[in-house]
């Protein structure tokens, strides 16, 4: 039979683990009229959560869309992804009207046209603000047509952040007219970059969102379902090499997905601990180039603390008679800016826990 455990794109939403909470709340602040923000590392089960919680008011009648913004560049690019979003996720009578109003649309979207002359810019620069907000103003215009309520999520929102033209407050100069006809998710992975969107007193979302977060998921559930996945697939895992997996993985989404499938894959009937020794090294292994280029990225200021993290240690500590206070909060800030470490129970922890693994195993020095 084939591996059961899915680790190279979002579970379906009812394979979503242990994220009930979650997704309740997501959905009544949606009913409620209210917004979310969603902040998670990557490979958290972010998407999953989405998906899962966009399901569930699919069920009650409402319209739901997926805006992914991961590396947009200019306020065209936003609204080309919007257009696409409505095109690929609307169904039935309200698909057949779209594809009647899209062709209506102005102005017309013209992505990936070459280089703008400077004295164009400025034309250009308002024609593709004027192209965004018709196309944010689509789930007002979806409710006018058939009455359903449409809850869009902005996946990665963070990336406004890099396009020009203040493209978050052109966000919320639109869709604060929308009432209820539309709620709205804005999730993303880079935790300094959303909190400064959302928390600075300066910026169009203050004051905007009700912050949703997650955290590890729970043992017990996640234990099940992954003894659950063996026995459908005629094969069986032991308590101990249960217990070796859950320690692993510390509760992470997706690193909890890809030792379980490695676990599975090394089994020909019992999973035992010898197979999960095998397991674990394949699961090392297979993870080591991606786990080096993080590694790469780092100052060492931030590798030395991501070390003292990953080994229980305090990070700050006197290096050669000099304190390294500042140096060191640099460091912690842009690690946690990253999602690579995160504050539990007052204190550090390495969000990634193959990551913390590889560091501690002393594969490379700081």
């Amino acid at each position: 039979m084939d591996n059961p455990f899915q680790v190279t794109k979002p579970v379906a939403p009812a394979e979503v683990i242990d994220r009930e909470t979650e997704s309740s709340q997501l959905a009544a602040l949606a009913r409620e009229g209210n917004n979310a923000r969603l902040v998670a590392p990557r490979r958290y089960g972010k998407t999953s959560l989405l998906k899962r919680a966009q399901s569930d008011l699919e069920q009650s009648g409402w319209v739901t869309i997926y805006v992914d913004l991961l590396g947009i560049i200019t306020l065209e690019d936003f609204a080309a992804r919007i257009e696409r979003a409505y095109t690929e996720a609307l169904k039935g009578p309200v698909a057949r009207w779209f594809t009647g109003l899209r062709r209506s649309l102005r102005p017309t979207l013209t992505v990936g046209g070459g280089p703008i002359p400077a004295s164009a810019s400025l034309e250009v620069a308002g024609r593709q603000r004027e192209a965004l907000l018709t196309r944010l103003a689509l789930p007002a215009r979806v409710f006018d047509k058939t009455g359903q309520r449409v809850h869009v999520v902005f996946d990665e929102f963070q990336e406004l952040d890099n396009v020009e033209g203040q493209a978050d407050a052109v966000v919320r100069s639109e869709i604060q007219h929308h009432g209820d006809a539309a709620s709205y998710v804005f999730a993303g992975s880079h935790l300094r970059m959303m909190e400064m969107l959302f928390a600075d007193r300066k910026r169009a979302f203050y004051g905007q969102t009700e912050r949703v977060s997650l955290n590890p998921l729970d043992p017990e559930p996640l234990a099940g379902y992954i003894a659950s996945r063996f026995e459908q697939t005629g094969k069986e895992i032991a308590p101990p090499a249960l217990d070796a997996v859950l320690e692993l993985v510390e509760g992470h989404p997706q690193r909890a997905m890809a030792a379980a499938h490695a676990l599975w894959a090394a089994t020909e009937r019992t999973a035992d601990i010898d197979q999960w020794e095998t397991a674990r090294g394949a699961l090392m292994s297979g993870v080591d180039d991606d786990l080096k280029t993080s590694w790469v990225e780092l100052n060492t200021a931030e590798r030395k603390s991501l070390v003292a993290v990953a080994r229980g240690e305090p990070p700050y500590q006197r290096i050669g008679g000099r304190a390294q206070g500042s140096a060191v909060t640099r460091a912690l800030a842009g690690l946690e800016g990253r999602g690579i470490i995160t504050r539990v129970e007052d204190r550090w922890h390495v969000v990634d826990p193959l990551l913390a693994e590889w560091v501690r195993s002393g594969r490379l020095s700081p």
